[in-house]
């Protein structure tokens, strides 16, 4: 044996494999973050069926105010949104011109 350990299924080897996926410690990390993944939208899947028992009218936000509240905020994220791409934009042009200036 020249000491040799190949990181395939099956232990040491006397010659280095090409790894297989399904075997490798990344493989093994994936499937168990596959099963993990499955089991957590699974209970958040039962947590919200649980929470879809009460239903709300349509007009619901509406009756108590809070419509403005979320249109008020929305409006809010949408204008700084906006603002931020209309500076960056401009940065931008000015870096623009800077290297062709250059």
């Amino acid at each position: 044996m020249d000491g040799t350990v190949g990181l395939s299924c099956g232990g040491p080897k006397t010659k280095p494999k090409k790894l297989n996926k399904s075997c490798h410690i990344y493989g093994r990390f994936q499937q168990g973050m596959k099963i993990r993944s499955i089991i957590t939208f699974i209970l958040i899947l039962a947590v919200q069926l649980a929470r879809a028992e009460e239903v709300f009218p349509p007009d619901y936000m509406r009756s108590i105010g809070k419509i403005y509240v979320v249109a008020g905020v929305t409006l809010i994220i949408l204008i700084t949104l906006l603002v931020y791409m209309i500076m960056l934009d401009r940065k931008i042009s000015r870096l623009e011109k800077r290297q062709k200036n250059e």
